[in-house]
Parts: structure tokens; C-alpha cells; sequence
């Protein structure tokens, strides 16, 4: 999701899930900083259970990636394309809009900055945003007409 100054439609966020990047305690002051202000924007939080190991008393709702899918309206990934590869392959069935923060180096998938956060979910929440649809393979590995591996993917196989 690209967030743009005009949109033709504006949809309403009510329920967002949180994932953060698997075992960087560096995420967690962006968490705690994006949990803040959309419940400051009535925006229930659903945090990913993975992820709230890495907020000890965060006092957030916390659910599994289904629960996230089930429950939520948009889901906020916060790490890199591998966290957002991640999230995407668990989340695909559910078909929910997900929004990439960046907190690393240079990423090719991830949707936004950490420093422009803010600013970008400001524009999004109010309806200023373009909904990239994307589509995700599968993909099986065959050997002696057997399947050794199958799964998903989203841009690498």
C-alpha cells in the first residue's frame, strides 16, 4: 500500500495488527511509538504473539497470526522485505491489506520509513492512499514425482 495525495476511496481502519521483525529488540521503540498513536486514532491494536516478546509489559492485546487475519482491517509490519515476505505468506489467506515500515537498510517491498511513519499514516488513515494488489505464488519442488517442498512465495521462490 502507497500512501498518495488523492484516493477515490477511503476505507475505514478500525482493528490494526502489529508484527514486528522476528528477535530485533530494536523495534521495539517503533512499536511502542506506532501502538501509542493509533490508539490515540481509536485504532484498535492486535499485537502478533511473536513479536510481544519483544515488548515486556506492553499491555497490548496480543494474538496469533490467524487471529490477525480473522480480526484485523490492516496489519502494520515493522522490520524489513524479509518480515514483510513473512508476514504475507502467513497472512495471504485472509486477504489483508499490509502496510511495510522500513527500519533497516534499503528496502525493495517495505512501503515506508520509520522517520516518515507518522506523516504517512496520517495521509493513509484519512483515505490518501493507492491499494497495490499483489499476487503471490506457489511453488513445489518435485523429485521422482514426489513433492519434497511446497510454500509460497512472494517474490523469491
Amino acid at each position: 500500500m502507497s500512501s498518495v495525495a488523492k484516493s477515490k476511496s477511503i476505507q475505514a481502519f478500525k482493528r490494526a495488527g502489529l508484527i514486528g521483525k522476528y528477535g530485533d529488540p530494536g523495534v521495539g521503540g517503533t512499536l511502542r511509538e506506532l501502538s501509542g498513536y493509533l490508539r490515540q486514532r481509536r485504532i484498535e491494536v492486535l499485537l502478533d504473539e511473536g513479536t510481544a516478546q519483544l515488548l515486556p509489559g506492553h499491555g497490548l492485546k496480543t494474538g496469533s497470526r490467524d487471529e490477525i487475519g480473522r480480526r484485523c482491517d490492516l496489519v502494520i509490519v515493522i522490520g524489513g522485505d524479509g518480515t514483510l515476505l513473512n508476514a504475507a505468506r502467513s497472512l495471504v489467506s485472509f486477504g489483508i491489506p499490509l502496510l511495510g515500515v522500513n527500519l533497516g537498510r534499503l528496502g525493495f517491498l517495505v512501503d515506508i520509513s520509520s522517520q516518515e511513519m507518522m506523516q504517512r499514516l496520517d495521509d493513509i488513515l484519512a483515505g490518501h492512499y493507492i491499494e497495490e494488489k499483489r499476487l503471490l505464488l506457489h511453488a513445489a519442488v518435485e523429485r521422482g514425482g514426489e513433492v519434497i517442498s511446497a510454500s509460497d512465495a512472494f517474490n523469491d521462490v
